[in-house]
C-alpha cells in the first residue's frame, strides 16, 4: 500500500492486476478546490444553456439540475456535504477537555485536525453564502441555515484560537 498526500502528483504503473482503493478524494486540504471546481461546472452549464435563459421558468434551478447530472453533485448537496462534516468537527471540538489531544477514538483526529477541518469549512462556507448562485437555491428547508453554521463554525474557531 502507497499512501500519496492530497494534492500530490503520481503515477503508478502496476506489474500486476491491481485495485486501487481510493478515499479522502476531499478534505480540508482541497475543499476549496472542489467548490471551484463547482462553480466552474455551473458557469460551463450556464454558458450551454445561455439562449433559453430568458424563456425558460427557474433557468438557475435547471442549470442546477444540469451541473448534478454531469458533476454528481449540485450546490445543495455541496452545502449538506460541508454541513455533515462541519456538524461532526463541532461536536468534536464540544467534546475536547483542557489539555487533551486527541479528540475521540472513534474518529481518530487530532484537535489540530478538527481546528484545521472546521477553519477551512468556514472559510469555503463563506464564499458560498455570498455566491450569486447558490443565494439563488431555495435554502428554506436547510437547517441549520447556511449563515449560521457559518456563525457557529466561527465561534467554535475563537473558542479554538488558544489552543
Amino acid at each position: 500500500m502507497v499512501f500519496v498526500p492530497s494534492g500530490w502528483h503520481h503515477q503508478v504503473h502496476n506489474l500486476e492486476d491491481t485495485i486501487s482503493i481510493n478515499h479522502n478524494w476531499v478534505n480540508g486540504c482541497n475543499l476549496a478546490n472542489m467548490w471551484h471546481f463547482l462553480q466552474q461546472e455551473l458557469c460551463a452549464v450556464q454558458q450551454e444553456v445561455s439562449e433559453w435563459r430568458d424563456t425558460m421558468p427557474d433557468w438557475h434551478h435547471h442549470c442546477q439540475v444540469i451541473m448534478k447530472s454531469c458533476s454528481g453533485i449540485n450546490f445543495e448537496e455541496f452545502y449538506q456535504f460541508l454541513k455533515v462534516i462541519a456538524e461532526r468537527r463541532l461536536l468534536l471540538v464540544k467534546k475536547i477537555g483542557p489539555g487533551e489531544l486527541q479528540c475521540s477514538e472513534d474518529f481518530g483526529l487530532g484537535l489540530q485536525h478538527t481546528i484545521f477541518d472546521i477553519s477551512r469549512i468556514a472559510e469555503v462556507l463563506a464564499s458560498v453564502v455570498v455566491n450569486p448562485d447558490f443565494q439563488r437555491v431555495d435554502t428554506s428547508r436547510f437547517l441549520p441555515q447556511p449563515e449560521d453554521l457559518l456563525q457557529q463554525l466561527q465561534e467554535a474557531l475563537a473558542t479554538t484560537e488558544p489552543l
